[in-house]
């Protein structure tokens, strides 16, 4: 299965695309309202369709390890119609029905937090993926290193030293390590990167502490970082406060009852 050409859509041309797509579906429920294809994305059958085939990708990828199926076309394409039907229901359904057509309805609140924080989770995985870079690098003790790779073994430059000043191995009883840390001169700031705990460098760049010379334990002269890009990592994060929103407002208030006519 041919691969979705990722490096392609990098920023500004994700961001473009992603404006243009949304200005499409805007003039296709503002004049085409009527229409098949808008009709079809409606209804219920596009609703499932889309998630089902949503969920079943995630399903296969995550038990099965097949990175490259959530690199496909395929994975492309369900992706954007599952946003292209979330986006047509979140602008028909955002308003309660007016009673006349002179007054509009309603804000429904809790059926936009939860669907616009839905939305936003999924597309900025979705046009936030060609931004995503996962870079690894030896840094070695008392020597500036700039050289890392990617996951495919390319080679890159950081525009930034890193230098290993310390490193700490913590250990159990028997000799199996249980922890370690390392103390690292990054871009002139000394910092702390321990096992989980990464060193946030800049907005959406996150430095971890993956590996080291396990032979040298804690005489280790080097240790592996891990260098992670999300600039839209907030966005993903603004999508989930909006989801939690709208399920504290749903467990609040309830859901809306309809009135009897």
């Amino acid at each position: 299965m041919l691969a979705f050409p990722a490096d392609f859509f990098t920023f500004p041309l994700n961001l473009i695309f992603m404006v243009m797509w949304v200005v499409a579906c805007s003039l296709l429920w503002n004049n085409c309202r009527k229409s098949l294809f808008v009709r079809f994305l409606l209804s219920p059958a596009a609703t499932f369709i889309s998630i089902g085939l949503f969920l079943g990708l995630c399903l296969v990828v995550g038990f099965t390890g097949l990175r490259w199926l959530a690199a496909s076309w395929f994975s492309f394409v369900i992706t954007l119609l599952l946003q292209t039907v979330l986006l047509f229901v979140i602008m028909r359904g955002w308003r309660v029905k007016a009673a006349s057509a002179t007054s509009p309805g309603a804000v429904r609140w809790r059926f936009l937090l939860l669907h616009v924080g839905l939305l936003i989770v999924v597309g900025s995985a979705f046009w936030g993926a060609p931004d995503m870079q996962t870079m690894r690098m030896k840094a070695l003790s008392g020597e500036a290193c700039r050289e890392a790779y990617f996951m495919d073994g390319r080679q890159t430059w950081l525009s930034y030293d890193i230098v290993l000043e310390d490193f700490q191995v913590q250990e159990y009883p028997g000799g199996v390590p249980s922890a370690f840390s390392a103390k690292a001169v990054v871009d002139g700031v000394p910092v702390e990167i321990r096992v989980n705990h990464p060193y946030t460098r800049s907005f959406g760049e996150d430095i971890y502490l993956v590996g080291y010379d396990a032979a040298a334990g804690s005489e280790s002269t080097y240790c592996i970082l891990e260098i992670v890009r999300e600039p839209w990592k907030y966005v993903t994060v603004s999508g989930v406060v909006l989801l939690l929103a709208g399920a504290v407002l749903l467990f609040i208030v309830g859901p809306t009852k309809r009135r009897e006519s």
